[in-house]
């Protein structure tokens, strides 16, 4: 017997499908094989790819928070920054197309995508209030750690290093300097000395 189709289902195999042959490559009629159905028969799901791109992007939102929020767990200062970063490049790695639909903000009148994206901020400033950070700081420093980790994993992903040092020791190098600096931010503030 065939599980009827559902929007989740549909979104879930899109998700997936993207993960499998990229974010922007993602179209409805791909979809539709995917699913074993006539590409007008996605239609009766979703209304279209931007649709579809914006379901990937708050599941993948929910998703994301979940795993990361479970590896920052118990965690604080340079731990929680380490497991925070090392767990979103090993789920980007996993999922590439979910991680590729992460990187578009929602509308601020997209009042679900927003609301999607709230666990996954709340992880972020979980781990950074560590360092002493609240209102535009809080905010700098979580753009600044997001940009950081982007532009690694990013580039790790389009074989963008190639030179012979070991990625592993660069990423710790980094997670290191990103400490060094949030470390700092509020002695800077406060005009204490080092």
């Amino acid at each position: 017997m065939v599980s009827r189709l559902t929007r989740e289902k549909v979104v879930a195999q899109a998700a997936a499908l993207s993960d499998e042959i990229g974010f922007h490559e993602l179209t409805i009629t791909k979809l539709g094989r995917s699913l074993g159905i006539a590409p007008p028969g996605v239609y009766r799901h979703v209304d279209d790819l931007d649709d579809v791109r914006r379901a990937i992007s708050r599941l993948a939102s929910r998703e994301a928070a979940m795993d990361l929020s479970s590896v920052c767990a118990g965690l604080s200062g340079v731990d929680a920054l380490a497991a925070l970063a090392s767990g979103l490049r090993g789920w980007a790695s996993d999922h590439q197309g979910r991680y590729a639909a992460l990187q578009t903000a929602p509308a601020r009148d997209d009042i679900e995508g927003q609301a999607a994206t709230e666990p996954l901020l709340a992880v972020f400033g979980s781990v950074l209030r560590a360092y002493d950070l609240e209102g535009d700081d809080l905010t700098d420093a979580i753009r600044i750690v997001r940009s950081a980790l982007h532009g690694f994993i990013s580039l790790e992903g389009s074989e963008g290093f190639k030179l012979e040092r070991d990625l592993d020791a660069t990423f710790d190098r980094l997670i290191s300097s990103l400490d060094t600096v949030l470390t700092q931010w509020r002695r800077d503030a406060l005009d204490l000395s080092p």
